[in-house]
């Protein structure tokens, strides 16, 4: 893969520079005491993913963030929504109740301080300059208006293909059943780095077959996870894939941008059209 294709971000979204910017820094995950860039019982990398496309959403959406500026929204991270199944999404955005009492609450900003977000000078005064976007507790009852979950697939592709795709599947249905008016998200990230340095192998080297490996993922995103278009059960209202290029060696993380392996900008899985996708279904349901 030659280098030029390695980028920091994607066009004008911050979030994908973002995300790859601090997946680079290893940190404890899951169970292990070893530090690393990626591991597969951390929601770390989910968390971040998640807290990169709010950041997008608040810089790039003017309706949505007049909402925010408003009081209007809320969101949740690891958020049971109750259904037939009840369900732990990665992120919601939560229209908030007129009648909610007041009460000290985290916000958007705290995360970044928690979680290491790793921004560059102009970010931190965006981040700044935002309007407060205030995080829903356990007691709060709030109606969902945009519901994410975020995977990962960075290693051993072709064998996590059957449960990625039906783990995607499962959490549009659940999630439809469950707020069947609110927008649903489908955010992946794909490794096509040439190889992997596994947490649980007790630090084997996986090598990949790449570019095949990473551009399998990306295709079967693309035409096996339904649209609401194309199936109103359990199809998504927006779907995105960011690919990356982690060795979890402790060298860089960076963002691929190949459009023989991730999406084309034309493409409605590409970063920048999830983003465009997600404000204009905010702004049709949820604007007024």
């Amino acid at each position: 893969m030659a280098d030029a294709d390695n980028k920091e971000g994607e066009d004008d979204m911050r979030g994908p520079a973002i995300l790859a910017r601090t997946m680079s820094i290893p940190t404890v995950r899951g169970r292990s005491t070893r530090p690393w860039q990626y591991h597969s019982r951390s929601d770390s990398h989910s968390k971040v993913a998640c807290w990169a496309v709010l950041f997008d959403l608040m810089r790039e959406c003017d309706v949505f963030r007049s909402a925010v500026s408003e009081g209007r929204i809320g969101f949740g991270i690891n958020y049971v929504i109750v259904g037939p199944i009840n369900k732990t999404l990665d992120l919601v955005v939560t229209r908030v109740p007129p009648t909610r009492p007041g009460g000290p609450r985290g916000s958007f900003v705290d995360l970044a301080n928690e979680w290491g977000i790793a921004l560059n000078d102009e970010e931190r005064q965006e981040l700044a300059d935002m309007p407060t976007l205030l995080r829903e507790s356990s007691n709060d009852i709030a109606e969902i208006a945009i519901a994410l979950e975020a995977k990962a697939c960075m290693t051993e592709h072709v064998k996590s293909l059957p449960r990625l795709h039906a783990e995607i599947l499962a959490t549009g249905y659940l999630t439809k059943r469950a707020a069947p008016q609110c927008i649903s998200v489908s955010y992946s990230l794909v490794n096509a780095a040439s190889d992997f340095v596994t947490p649980s192998g007790e630090s084997r080297v996986n090598s990949h077959d790449q570019p095949d490996d990473a551009r399998r993922v990306v295709e079967m995103i693309e035409r096996a996870i339904p649209t609401l278009t194309e199936s109103r059960d359990y199809g998504y209202d927006v779907v995105g894939v960011t690919v990356v290029s982690c060795r979890n060696d402790g060298s860089a993380v960076t963002i691929v941008q190949n459009n023989t392996i991730g999406p084309a900008p034309n493409q409605h899985h590409h970063y920048e059209r999830m983003i465009r996708s997600l404000c204009s279904q905010f702004r049709g349901r949820f604007g007024r």
